[in-house]
């Protein structure tokens, strides 16, 4: 997954949000539209931003031919929550910038933004996101972080330190 060239667009977007996105759905799903078949991944009876995240990212693990969208109130929660699935690389960006690295740098798979961000904002951020092409730079990086995935914690703090002093 992790080297899979070019842009999202045209892609599946699966979209996942919380209680804070609800005032612009209307409009959130119209510049998502532009973009590609959209799946909103949400449990109405439970709308919270854990178990849209858990939607989300799971349908990502299974659909390697889309992306994901999540929208919270900081975008932090979101973030946090994504990365801990395993194919999953989400980036919480605040400026069409963060959108551009997040795609050309890291191949960001999964978008997380800020409903306290304003919808022009993250408009914005999702028209660059969703269009911006991963070109492979940094492939020798990213391959890293997916060998991190599998990595297996320390036992004990001790036995890291002791490691660490052993390379330096």
């Amino acid at each position: 997954m992790i080297r899979r060239l070019g842009s999202h667009s045209g892609k599946r977007i699966l979209f996942g949000y919380d209680r804070y996105a609800l005032p612009d759905m209307v409009a959130y799903r119209e510049v998502l539209a532009v973009h590609g078949e959209i799946v909103e991944a949400v449990d109405l009876k439970h709308l919270h931003y854990l178990s849209s995240a858990e939607l989300v990212c799971k349908s990502i693990q299974a659909d390697s031919e889309s992306f994901g969208i999540l929208c919270c109130g900081t975008g932090m929660g979101m973030s946090i929550a994504a990365n801990k699935f395993r194919g999953v690389y989400a980036a919480r960006c605040m400026s069409v910038e963060d959108a551009e690295l997040a795609r050309t740098i890291n191949n960001a798979n999964v978008l997380c933004i800020a409903a306290k961000n304003g919808f022009a904002m993250n408009r914005a951020i999702i028209d660059t996101f969703a269009r911006t092409a991963y070109t492979g730079r940094k492939l020798e990086e990213l391959e890293y972080i997916t060998q991190l995935e599998g990595a297996t914690p320390p036992t004990s703090f001790a036995a890291t330190v002791r490691s660490i002093r052993r390379t330096a």
